[in-house]
């Protein structure tokens, strides 16, 4: 893709890396968040970044920089969450579960009607497979669009057909519950809840997760209608028009805030503690945090330490959220700077 005097490598191969944080440092994510001056957070040559802390009910807040070359970071300032949309699509799915629409055991083609996963494992893959990256689902991550290209639908998707800047998503024969990082696959569980429940996802996670979590701005729709943030990549160019377009929503395309982040980590806590506003089941919520294979459960990662977490990198945005089941503190950030996210504290304490 061209724009301006520049080439811009987004190509039909091209994804975006999961990135692994190590667990010292996602503990430092649970450190209390700085206290910023008014010149701190307006700084024009800081990346923008927002930081959220929910610690015995009480959320705790910071942010800073500029969302775009005209305006800063606030509270409300919706940033791509990335692959961190994967914990928010898992929860949709384990509420088709909850109201017995839908199995995590059964194979995943029983639930899909426009269109079955093709390959050596498409007719057994499992529900919950899927949710874990043990499926043998092709396809890491996706690039996205410009402001210039055509959209493909959901089924130009799966099948890697034009205008899809992906190859198709296919099962592959794979060992019994081997992790292979898939956004493919959730991308499949997209299609899963648009099919059972006739609606389109964005509209189906919003009622089902975003609200009742208390997140009721972030989105799933592939342009906001609230105050959103400009993506850069890591060399400080802007992200041609903004950001790139994500209709793998489930899998790359959520907006929100870190407070959103948090709340929807918090969704987990409550529910394994069995609260009055728990969205899922005790049973469900402990079989999502229950590792399956190389530390994935279903939608989040499960560390050693009694933490779960997910993390996520779009061009241009960069993301991370983190939850401690014992004491049930939660901590999310995000920043809208390719690889700014592990260095934002040493950005937002330095003089």
């Amino acid at each position: 893709m061209t724009n301006g005097s520049h080439t811009w490598p987004f190509r039909k191969t091209a994804t975006m890396d999961r990135r692994t944080f190590t667990t010292a440092g996602l503990a430092a994510f649970l450190a209390p968040p700085p206290r910023l001056s008014l010149a701190q957070q307006t700084k024009p040559d800081v990346p923008g970044y927002q930081i959220a802390e929910i610690k015995e009910g009480r959320l705790t807040t910071g942010y800073g920089g500029m969302a775009t070359p005209q305006f800063a970071v606030d509270d409300n300032t919706l940033f791509q969450a990335a692959s961190c949309s994967k914990t928010a699509a898992a929860l949709a799915v384990l509420t088709l579960v909850r109201d017995g629409r839908v199995a995590l055991d059964r194979p995943v083609n029983d639930y899909l009607k426009r269109w079955q996963l093709p390959g050596a494992r498409g007719a057994t893959a499992t529900v919950a497979e899927l949710m874990s990256h043990t499926a043998g689902i092709t396809i890491h991550g996706f690039a996205g669009y410009g402001p210039d290209d055509p959209l493909p639908d959901l089924l130009n998707i799966l099948d890697g057909s034009p205008p899809a800047n992906s190859d198709p998503i296919r099962a592959r024969r794979w060992q019994l519950r081997r992790f292979s990082y898939s956004g493919g696959g959730t991308t499949v569980l997209q299609t899963l809840i648009e099919d059972v429940t006739r609606t389109d996802f964005a509209t189906y996670a919003a009622a089902a997760v975003l609200r009742p979590v208390g997140a009721p701005l972030a989105t799933f729709a592939i342009t906001p209608s609230a105050p959103f943030a400009y993506g850069t990549f890591e060399d400080g160019r802007p992200v041609p028009g903004g950001y790139r377009r994500h209709p793998e929503s489930a899998a790359a395309g959520l907006w929100a805030t870190a407070t959103d982040l948090a709340k929807i980590m918090q969704a987990i806590i409550h529910s394994l503690r069995g609260t009055s506003d728990a969205i899922i089941p005790v049973e469900l919520a402990q079989r999502m945090v229950t590792p399956v294979s190389s530390g994935a459960g279903l939608g989040v990662f499960v560390h050693s330490d009694a933490l779960i977490s997910h993390e996520g990198r779009n061009f241009g945005f960069d993301s991370v959220m983190v939850a401690e089941l014992g004491t049930g503190t939660v901590r999310a950030a995000m920043t809208n700077k390719s690889g700014a996210i592990a260095g934002y504290i040493e950005v937002v304490t330095s003089g």
